[in-house]
């Protein structure tokens, strides 16, 4: 005997999806995350003018743009060998920053926080039960978009990151009104952990499998060489790798049943090497917000700090406390900030490869292009939501057989598997190229 249960469309996540559930004789025969949208950027950006290509790229996503961007702009850079101004490389960072912010306030208060104070109906919930806290979130989310708009003169697919330089450059005035955005985030996003952390500690409720093997993988920007990291569930690096050698180090599969790329450390191999990426991961890292005393400090951030109880649940107090640390970060970046940048342009003959590699708010993201005479003719996208593609199957799987009883998925499994996909923020116009 053999049932198949299907939940339709995943709610409250970035895009559309479903989640397809096989049951035989008790037990799960397949359990799919199922992503069938096709963008086609990796062949279509083939031929294209360089100057052109990450304008292009920003379409990719609405929320995630300022990355794709930045992330675009640095493989073509390295491609030709233009060297960039520090204070257009520190300016973009804001901006990825302020994208960060926009971003986890969307995923934290909107898509996830109502599973948890806000009767699991969405923010129109959150607003009646926590108006204040509503309230706050709304300001954040706005926050986020304000400061991308000051630095690219569009909230959503900015239009003054050039190759190289500016092609708008933000003035000082705007730079002081980014800086005041970024003191004011910092203080509402701490009055928000300190509010949050009593009422909510969702710490175990969904734990890692035990017999699942899971790499957290991150990109530290902050090393003298920076590099990808690769850590075990005991928080240790268990092996690193620049970006240069990043072909080398990643392999990708594909189903017959999803668009989404599959991608698996290939030391490891497969499933073995299946990663997870994001704030989660980015825990790990020391010069990433729980490197910040300031963060530590807070009642909600000791949460992360025991291994025993870290678990899926934690990515939530990871954004709320990232969108903290991306406020300092971004004072940081302006701070004594005061000279025009200095811009250049690229050799359009050149011919090279180049790799930009960044954490986008989902985490790591990777622009790989072969670069023929100003044109593109190549070109490798992966996304956060393709690293952790195989972890989100594998958990959906795992929470569908603990709950699953006379061959039917109970409604504490299906609340749990939609807790479970909405906590990884799949980002689906991301997800297949």
């Amino acid at each position: 005997m053999s049932k198949t249960v299907l939940l339709k469309k995943a709610t409250r996540i970035e895009g559309n999806a479903n989640i397809h559930i096989e049951v035989d004789e008790g037990r799960i025969k397949a359990a799919r995350f199922l992503v069938h949208e096709f963008r086609g950027f990796e062949t279509f950006l083939r031929g294209r003018r360089i100057e052109y290509v990450p304008h292009l790229v920003s379409r990719i996503c609405g929320l995630c743009s300022v990355a794709h961007q930045v992330a675009s702009l640095r493989a073509i850079e390295q491609a030709v060998s233009l060297e960039v101004d520090d204070v257009v490389e520190k300016l973009r960072d804001a901006a990825v920053l302020g994208e960060w912010i926009g971003s986890h306030a969307l995923s934290y208060f909107f898509l996830n926080v109502p599973d948890v104070i806000g009767g699991g109906s969405g923010i129109f919930d959150l607003v009646k039960r926590s108006p204040e806290v509503a309230a706050e979130a709304f300001g954040l989310r706005r926050d986020g978009l304000r400061i991308v708009e000051l630095l690219g003169k569009r909230s959503v697919h900015p239009v003054a990151f050039g190759l190289g330089r500016f092609l708008v450059e933000p003035t000082q005035s705007e730079l002081e009104e980014v800086r005041s955005i970024a003191k004011n985030v910092r203080e509402k996003s701490g009055r928000l952990i300190d509010k949050l952390a009593d009422a909510y500690t969702p710490v175990g409720n969904i734990p890692f499998p035990r017999d699942i093997k899971v790499n957290f993988v991150a990109y530290d920007a902050t090393a003298q060489t920076p590099n990808i990291q690769v850590f075990g569930v005991d928080r240790r690096v268990a092996y690193q790798f620049s970006g240069e050698d990043f072909e080398d180090n990643i392999s990708e599969m594909r189903t017959d049943w999803t668009l989404a790329k599959i991608p698996y450390l290939t030391k490891l191999g497969f499933p073995e090497g299946i990663m997870l990426v994001g704030p989660l991961s980015r825990a790990f890292l020391g010069g990433a917000f729980l490197g910040d005393a300031q963060v530590r400090r807070f009642e909600m951030a000791s949460l992360l700090a025991d291994p025993q109880s870290f678990a899926l649940d934690s990515c939530d107090i990871c954004r709320l406390l990232e969108i903290f640390w991306a406020a300092g970060r971004i004072l940081e970046l302006l701070d004594g900030l005061c000279d025009a940048a200095n811009g250049c342009e690229p050799d359009l003959d050149a011919v090279g490869k180049g790799m930009g590699i960044l954490e986008a708010p989902r985490g790591l993201l990777v622009h790989s292009y072969v670069v023929d005479r100003g044109c593109i003719e190549k070109v490798r996208l992966i996304v956060a939501t393709q690293f952790n593609n195989a972890y989100i199957n594998l958990l959906i799987t795992d929470l569908a057989q603990k709950n699953l009883i006379d061959n039917v998925l109970s409604p504490e499994g299906e609340r749990l598997i939609g807790r479970c996909v909405r906590l990884l923020d799949p980002c689906l116009s991301c997800a297949t190229h």
